[in-house]
């Protein structure tokens, strides 16, 4: 335990954007819990951090919840959460499976919800900070991304009832949309040249994400000194979900 009064949570702490916001957060000298499902997979990131690790699983809400549990007891209480837990699935509808679909829901959708019930417990009384990861795709048409953009479209309904139903006790919920960032989840969409000029053209700025563009943002809305934060989902994507793209000249 650090003097520092900072204690977070980071469900998916091993993957592109949860491994940044870690590093992140643990520069700063914060308390920083990583929840991993492969804890053989975490070490990389527990030798460069120091952080602390606990499995959970994205479809088992009792890991979830002992996480957050034993986390509050640990430091004496929690400033914020992320979930960084996410898949990809681009598939049409009509191709796309039952098992798929559940998949997808499960551990976009499912596991934000765990994460919101088990942390609205634990900071009832301080208050305190969840940001939740959703897309672009939940906010304009993307063709072959109807699972993924239904689980990710859920997540902003959610950030937008549980900041109501928590906001007098103090507790912010915010999400982030990401475009297409750079990660081995989605490294099929931009491995090739080809593939990634395609990918960099739909976002206005010219360019796919880096993984540290989504955990700035995420660490800006867990930090306290954002409290008049609450309800907003931030689009980090480089223009995807807002912006029209033009020719390049």
């Amino acid at each position: 335990m650090t003097d520092n009064p900072n204690t977070f949570i980071v469900l998916g702490g091993t993957g592109a954007v949860g491994s940044a916001l870690t590093r992140k957060l643990s520069s700063t000298g914060a308390n920083v819990v990583v929840g991993v499902r492969d804890t053989v997979k975490a070490e990389g990131i527990t030798h460069e951090t120091s952080c602390d690790v606990h499995w959970v699983e994205a479809d088992n809400p009792e890991s979830i919840e002992q996480c957050v549990k034993v986390t509050a007891e640990k430091y004496g209480g929690i400033t914020g959460v992320a979930n960084c837990i996410g898949s990809v699935l681009l598939k049409p509808a009509h191709l796309t499976s039952d098992a798929e679909w559940h998949h997808t829901i499960t551990t976009n959708l499912t596991s934000s919800f765990s994460l919101v019930r088990a942390a609205a417990k634990a900071m009832r009384q301080s208050g305190g900070s969840i940001v939740l990861c959703s897309s672009a795709a939940a906010q304009i048409g993307l063709a072959n991304h109807e699972a993924i953009a239904a689980a990710k479209a859920g997540i902003i309904g959610l950030t937008l009832a549980a900041a109501a139903t928590y906001a007098n006790r103090g507790v912010r919920v915010n999400a982030v949309a990401p475009g297409l960032v750079k990660s081995e989840m989605t490294r099929k969409l931009w491995e090739t040249e080809e593939a990634a000029a395609v990918s960099a053209q739909m976002h206005a700025v010219g360019r796919l994400g880096d993984p540290e563009d989504v955990a700035n943002a995420i660490a800006w809305l867990l930090d306290p000194a954002n409290s008049w934060v609450t309800g907003q989902t931030l689009g980090v994507d480089g223009g995807l979900g807002s912006v029209l793209t033009r020719n390049r000249m």
